[in-house]
């Protein structure tokens, strides 16, 4: 078997898990070996994380991934809105041809996340997440795809529900509520209203977090207004080693000017709208790109990195506490620190460093395409961090308090920035909150 025929089976075995059973034409799959072939693949720079569901991407390299991408989107096969991991299905989705014509306003033609409501007749549910992508409501409530959906139309500050294909609710049952967006369209809420269907009448009143992603293949909010915000997939307290969304799992303030680039399982990321704007619009945006933007990420349960870059396991014998990453990083042979300060952010215990690549550290990641960078983190099937030689972050690493702890990574493009960054972003970082599940 060649490469490109391993590359070709590992996209299938994507498809087969996201999108069920896929056999990818001939057509498609002499397209993926002639964009292999031409395109030069590259590893990840230090300084950015990558997240668990786009590994495959990393792998194969973020050009060729695009140009396969665009493939498959031309048959087909990648037509679920990007607000998650890939999921299974219960039932194939409606086309926009399966439904009536919508009369919803652009602004509303997207994704909205929100919180889970616990009802019987919904299963185990862990999310309450509104799509009108195509002009009609689907609801979905977990990972087995949507369980209701609707036609939907708006007049002034009603919006209206008609079912069209019988499920939760019976064919003709009309739902009518109260809508209104927030001044910068970020957030959508839905007010309690009448409904023929009962259980639609539970589900739909509430709030909900525009999905409004720059990149193709990541899950974020994208530009926010000022204000207390939540996550949607990220979690820093796994149960078990089981990844499930909880929405809220990671609040936070901010004020003017923020967007939210990165949700994910083992992360979550933030940046001003300025560089926001700068951020790549296909493939994974600043996942894979240098450390070379304004940002505060911040990564669950790290591990050390091994010095030789390994991502299958991190340094034996070192914990994954607090203080034991801390002692870890300041005995590190790559690194300068700076002393530990103690915070308390939200009465959780934490310390705060700066962490510097020593001039004289020659380590080198990926074997293939060879870079000098000093590894940090590790969080084995999830991301990986090292940092360049003569860069510099501001760590703070949270006790969660239950055996978790949150890395806050700071960074700047401009090195000399960075102190002046930290100070800005001081008050957005206390405001961190981390609830129990």
């Amino acid at each position: 078997m060649t490469a490109n025929d391993d590359l070709i089976g590992q996209i299938e075995a994507f498809l087969d898990a996201s999108v069920g059973s896929t056999v990818m034409p001939d057509s498609v799959r002499q397209a993926v070996r002639d964009a292999v072939d031409q395109t030069p693949q590259s590893r990840p720079m230090p300084g950015q994380a990558r997240f668990p569901h786009m590994n495959l991407y990393a792998r194969i390299g973020l050009a060729a991934a695009a140009v396969v991408a665009a493939a498959l989107i031309g048959i087909n096969v990648l037509n679920q809105p990007n607000v998650g991991p890939p999921t299974e299905t219960s039932s194939p989705a409606p086309s926009a041809a399966d439904m009536p014509a919508g009369e919803l306003p652009q602004v509303l033609r997207t994704v909205f996340l929100g919180p889970s409501k616990d009802l019987p007749e919904t299963g185990a549910p862990d999310r309450g997440d509104i799509d009108f992508s195509d002009g009609f409501l689907a609801y979905s409530s977990d990972d087995n795809g949507p369980i209701l959906y609707a036609a939907a139309s708006v007049t002034d500050d009603l919006i209206e529900f008609k079912t069209t294909i019988t499920g939760v609710c019976d064919e003709g049952d009309v739902g009518t509520y109260q809508w209104a967006l927030s001044r910068g369209d970020s957030v959508l809420t839905i007010a309690e209203g009448t409904d023929d269907c009962a259980l639609r009448a539970e589900l739909m009143p509430g709030d909900y977090l525009r999905s409004n992603c720059r990149t193709t293949l990541a899950t974020c909010l994208g530009n926010i207004e000022a204000g207390a915000w939540e996550s949607h997939w990220f979690e820093p307290r796994p149960e078990d080693g089981t990844y499930r969304v909880r929405h809220g799992a990671f609040r936070y303030t901010v004020p003017d000017g923020w967007a939210a680039f990165g949700d994910e399982p083992t992360g979550y990321g933030l940046t001003p709208q300025s560089e926001y704007a700068t951020f790549e619009t296909s493939g994974l945006g600043c996942y894979d790109c240098p450390g070379d933007k304004d940002a505060i990420s911040i990564l669950g349960n790290p591990g050390a990195a091994t010095l030789d870059c390994g991502e299958e396991t991190n340094v034996p014998g070192i914990g994954f506490g607090a203080q034991d990453l801390v002692d870890w990083l300041r005995q590190h042979p790559g690194l300068n620190t700076t002393e530990p300060e103690p915070r308390t952010i939200n009465g959780l215990s934490a310390l705060s460093l700066y962490i510097a690549g020593r001039t004289d550290w020659t380590g080198t990641c990926d074997e293939e395409n060879p870079f000098v960078a000093v590894p940090i983190f590790n969080r084995v099937g999830g991301y990986h961090w090292a940092l360049d030689v003569e860069e510099r972050y501001h760590v703070t690493l949270i006790d969660l308090g239950d055996g978790n702890t949150v890395a806050v990574m700071v960074d700047t493009a401009e090195d000399a920035d960075l102190e002046a960054f930290v100070d800005a972003t001081r008050p957005i970082v206390e405001s961190f909150e981390f609830p129990n599940r």
